[in-house]
């Protein structure tokens, strides 16, 4: 399982394996040093990830265990992602095939908790409405996050607005962008 990250206030961060058992005791811990970059992106996405992945899975226990995943994932292929021209969108469809994934093996079809606007709406359309106007991210805060630019966001959401007009993919309330910093919505 993947521990979820603190910084301690030396750099870069670290994450402790627990040591061995009381006979070999003497043994020091093994410490793991993770990339400071890679530190500094979890920080940034993961609490919207979570937020994310509970309005596509509406289970939360699930929701953590994908986002630990993509997460604990994201670290194994750290220098690769880091490398791409946009970490950020390789980490979205980590995120995006790992609740696929969960969500293909909960129990039965007809008990599957999934998202509404993913039945209805192509993937990129279904994320820009989650963003907008279930988290009301900004269109520059969902962009960021899926590792596109935002007029491809505000592309997507004008789009699954047509397919599917209504409450499902109204925009913010009273603003087409919303506040910068401002948080999930819960309900």
């Amino acid at each position: 399982m993947f521990m979820p990250l603190r910084r301690r206030g030396d750099l870069p961060a670290r994450s402790f394996c627990p040591g061995p058992a009381a006979p070999e005791a003497a043994q020091p811990v093994i410490k793991l040093v993770l990339p400071l970059e890679y530190t500094a992106f979890c920080l940034l996405h993961q609490e919207r990830y979570l937020h994310y992945t509970r309005e596509r899975v509406q289970d939360a226990w699930m929701s953590r265990q994908v986002v630990e995943a993509v997460l604990g994932n994201l670290a194994t292929l750290w220098p690769t992602v880091i490398s791409s021209p946009r970490p950020a969108a390789v980490a979205w469809r980590l995120l995006d095939a790992l609740i696929a994934s969960a969500l293909r093996g909960t129990a039965a079809p007809s008990a599957r908790p999934v998202d509404a606007v993913h039945r209805m709406l192509p993937p990129a359309q279904a994320d820009a409405v989650i963003l907008r106007c279930r988290l009301r991210l900004s269109e520059a805060q969902a962009a960021e996050l899926m590792g596109v630019e935002a007029p491809t966001v505000a592309s997507q959401l004008r789009m699954a607005q047509r397919a599917l007009p209504g409450a499902l993919t109204a925009a913010p309330s009273g603003q087409m962008g919303a506040q910068p910093g401002a948080g999930p919505v819960r309900r």
